[in-house]
């Protein structure tokens, strides 16, 4: 066997194509690969885990692995297309909303692990009497989507060790009976990725916002008398979702 025959027969067992052994203690280095790929998307995906459980998630893990193999050199990225990968295996015929509780984890991890910008106080004062003019900035490393399902509520509950006694769990086996979702905002405080419910109106204001339309046009041109304006841009520069404000060229 040459050198190009035996790293692709060495790949083939390592990914689980083919049960023979390319030498005596290959299992070993099998076994230490997988072992890794589990433990990543562990720690990348905790909130499937619980919901899984232990057992259920490592097969469901190690099915990924086999499939799409690892290409990145960073464990950290080797889980990011899990959510979308959920989605064509059978679990999810069991777990319909599996893929996107794995999405909302996969935000959470990204969001701590992005380079997430500073507020710029100053820029403010480029809101001036011309709205149309000017635009406020959403912080880049901010994620927010919809789901057919309360991901947030079922993650939330999924961060106790008892998930079943939390009003969060609750409330989400009453949104899944009645076939409602959520809108999830992930943001981060300090270092840790927080996750909440947004209203479609909130939804629809952040993407205008990421289009970078101007404040008149997303808003309103009297908008800087509208109290609820106030509370709503001080709440999302407290959260670091609107991080400054620019004119428009």
């Amino acid at each position: 066997m040459n050198l190009s025959d035996y790293q692709a027969h060495f790949l083939e067992f390592l990914f689980g194509g083919t049960s023979t052994p390319v030498q005596p203690n290959s299992e070993v280095y099998r076994f230490g690969v997988e072992a890794k790929a589990v433990r990543a998307l562990e720690q990348g995906y905790p909130t499937v885990r619980a919901l899984l459980g232990p057992a259920d998630f490592e097969g469901l893990a190690l099915d990924y692995f086999r499939m799409i193999r690892k290409q990145s050199g960073d464990w950290g990225e080797f889980g990011w297309g899990f959510p979308s990968w959920i989605i064509s295996h059978r679990i999810s015929d069991r777990v319909p909303y599996l893929s996107d509780v794995a999405r909302l984890d996969n935000y959470v991890s990204r969001v701590e692990r992005s380079q997430y910008e500073e507020v710029n106080v100053a820029s403010f004062n480029a809101i001036g009497e011309d709205l149309a003019s000017c635009s406020l900035i959403l912080n880049k490393g901010l994620q927010f989507f919809r789901s057919m399902y309360p991901v947030v509520s079922i993650w939330e509950a999924h961060k106790s060790e008892t998930p079943k006694d939390t009003l969060s769990f609750a409330q989400a086996k009453r949104m899944i009976a009645k076939g409602r979702g959520q809108n999830a905002l992930v943001y981060r405080a300090g270092w840790k990725g927080m996750a909440e419910v947004i209203t479609e109106r909130d939804a629809l204001l952040l993407e205008a916002v990421r289009n970078q339309r101007s404040i008149a046009e997303v808003f309103g041109e009297d908008v800087l008398t509208d109290t609820n304006f106030t509370y709503w841009l001080q709440d999302m520069i407290a959260k670091g979702v609107i991080v400054g404000a620019k004119t428009i060229p």
